[in-house]
């Protein structure tokens, strides 16, 4: 069993960012105006953490986090005309108390209308682009996570835009190391299995210092709403199904 610091950069410039994304591919999420997000440990027990979403004309407006009920972030989002996400103003940390930062976000974009470099914290380049338009491959600049190497995806995708594998390099502990994952989804397009293989080989499960372990093989089922957006979700790993999360949309 492998123990991994997840970097807070990281998780930073990705944790918003995944949950608009998987949240705006369901069209019916213009119905409603707020969703409120509950994690739990293992045995169906609250985590304490939780995240309240505004949401207007099915895009999010802003986004409360709390620790067993005390506000530990909020922040408002603002769109530019191509609806990316333009800018951030933080009204609360907890290590900072009320502020007024804003922090801002850039695209570039080739001829093509294809998104080519991101900045949100750290820079992504995209490239490869396939017949339906997607980047094939992300990279990095040299980032806190590894300022010799940085970091590196190669994706492929299947006809509605899933990604089917997504192989990761980066470095640990002066070793490349080359993690490959692929998925299986529903009908409605949310991770029904996936399965981890990695080189050098990796013992898994890998435990995540501020997430969930990592197995080779992990399953997901869902309980859905009228709308198609699931509001339970179960994770099963080694034969046995955990409730991780709920979501309640009003």
């Amino acid at each position: 069993m492998k123990f991994l610091l997840l970097n807070f950069l990281l998780i930073s410039s990705t944790l918003f960012s995944q949950s608009l994304e998987k949240i705006e591919k369901n069209e019916n999420l213009i119905k409603y105006k707020n969703v409120e997000i509950i994690s739990f440990y293992n045995k169906h027990k609250k985590t304490g953490w939780s995240k309240k979403i505004s949401l207007k004309n099915g895009k999010i407006k802003s986004i409360r986090y709390y620790n067993k009920n005390r506000l530990t972030y909020n922040a408002e989002y603002y769109y530019d005309d191509m609806n990316d996400l333009d800018f951030e103003v933080i009204k609360f940390d907890i290590n900072k108390g009320k502020t007024n930062d804003t922090i801002n976000y850039s695209y570039t974009y080739n001829s093509k209308n294809q998104l080519i470099e991101e900045e949100i914290l750290v820079k992504k380049y995209f490239s490869n682009f396939n017949e339906q338009n997607l980047a094939q491959t992300i990279e990095s600049d040299k980032t806190a996570i590894d300022s010799v190497f940085g970091y590196r995806e190669e994706l492929l995708y299947d006809k509605t835009g899933n990604v089917l594998e997504r192989k990761e390099y980066s470095k640990i502990d002066n070793q490349i190391r080359i993690e490959i994952t692929s998925y299986k989804y529903d009908s409605n397009n949310n991770v029904l299995e996936l399965n981890r293989n990695s080189f050098p080989k990796e013992e898994y499960p890998i435990i995540m210092i501020g997430g969930r372990a990592k197995y080779e093989n992990e399953k997901f089922r869902y309980v859905y709403n009228k709308d198609n957006l699931w509001i339970e979700k179960y994770w099963i790993v080694e034969n046995t199904e955990y409730l991780i999360e709920k979501r309640k949309f009003n």
